[in-house]
């Protein structure tokens, strides 16, 4: 990547950083679009909630178009979690019914899903990786009509896996269930279009690939299925028209994604997001993906060269590659001392996570403190 891109990175000066997976760092327009907010807060000329409103409603445009949605389709939320929250909550499960994911899921989803289990004997069917990977085949062999929902990542944060969303959406429908997708490892990195992926619902938070702030996300929901979901709690967002008493009370709601929208959100970070859509697409999507795959290509190969055990299966198809290491902290020591900054996950997954600001030369720096470790 150029240095005109890497100089508006100020993390690419202070240490090799390759954790996006885990945290996306600032570029300089979204910081300074940060500071600008909170300095005409301060000074009392920051303006008036709907003109947040507006520079959120032009960010949630901007996600539309960038996994190919229509804006009536997406809805602000505070974080990926929320949006399974909606689904979870909305569709009426029964007794009996089935929802099926893996175990390379986060999480959160054993927290969603099992809570249906314990309060709506809803049975939690859950899938074991092999080699790093869920087959189709896999899914195919464990859904039945009973199905409401196939929940997966898009990409796995354990190993970078992609999900056949396709497929699995397919395999959904032909139950006559749903394909909900946690895709915050996914927007930002990779292409994204859920409409030819034929998902249902799709959520994600904006803080990693998208390099936006945290307290912001959003949730899809595919146009057909928003009369099925009806929001748990309401807020003024969601009134679309007021009546002429004095209460004010709503005559009208949004029967877009909207209604799932409720109050005062994170403005600040609706400033910084919308500063940091701008500069991804500046960029190019379709570049930053080249990227993107070039360097975690670069990761996968040299990490086998090496001879380390990979969790992520031949061919990365996403910015994040995973080994397996003997000693996560002494490795954590090592990095951090070399001044790499990456995750370890469950003690001994080494996980490598480059964007589009990153070089092949700070890959290889990386790989040079792996063999020192053999």
């Amino acid at each position: 990547m150029d240095e005109g891109i890497r100089s508006d990175f100020p993390v690419t000066k202070e240490v090799i950083y390759l954790d996006t997976a885990y945290d996306g760092p600032y570029p300089l327009p979204v910081l300074e679009a940060g500071r600008e907010f909170l300095d005409r807060r301060a000074r009392g000329i920051g303006g008036r909630v709907q003109d947040w409103l507006h520079v959120l409603g032009q960010a949630k445009d901007d996600l539309a178009g960038m996994i190919g949605a229509n804006p009536g389709e997406v809805a602000i939320t505070t974080n990926t979690t929320q949006g399974t929250n909606i689904v979870a909550t909305s569709l009426g499960f029964e007794p009996g019914d089935n929802v099926v994911w893996d175990d390379l899921s986060y999480p959160s989803n054993a927290v969603v899903w099992g809570s249906l289990e314990r309060s709506r004997g809803v049975e939690n069917r859950i899938l074991k990786n092999e080699g790093g990977g869920v087959s189709l085949a896999d899914y195919e062999q464990a859904v039945d009509d009973r199905t409401r929902i196939i929940c997966v990542s898009h990409v796995s944060h354990r190993n970078g896996y992609v999900y056949d969303l396709k497929g699995l959406a397919d395999l959904a429908h032909a139950h006559g269930a749903y394909l909900h997708v946690d895709g915050i490892q996914a927007v930002g990195a990779i292409g994204v279009d859920v409409k030819s992926s034929g998902v249902d619902f799709y959520t994600s938070g904006v803080y990693k690939w998208l390099l936006g702030p945290m307290g912001l996300a959003f949730f899809y929901v595919r146009e057909e299925l928003l009369p099925e979901l009806e929001p748990v709690y309401r807020g003024f967002l969601q009134v679309k028209e007021y009546g002429d008493d004095a209460h004010l009370l709503p005559v009208e709601f949004y029967e877009t994604a909207r209604k799932f929208e409720t109050a005062t959100v994170h403005f600040q970070g609706a400033f910084e997001l919308k500063a940091a859509l701008d500069y991804l697409n500046g960029v190019g999507m379709d570049r930053i993906e080249k990227q993107v795959l070039r360097l975690s290509s670069r990761v996968w190969h040299g990490m086998k060269d090496l001879g380390l055990e990979l969790f992520t299966p031949p061919g990365p198809r996403s910015g994040i590659v995973t080994c397996v290491v003997d000693d996560g902290q002494a490795m954590g020591r090592l990095l951090e001392e070399k001044g790499i900054v990456a995750s370890i996950n469950v003690g001994k997954e080494l996980r490598i996570s480059p964007h589009f600001f990153n070089t092949e030369e700070e890959i290889d720096q990386l790989l040079s403190v792996l063999e020192m470790r053999l």
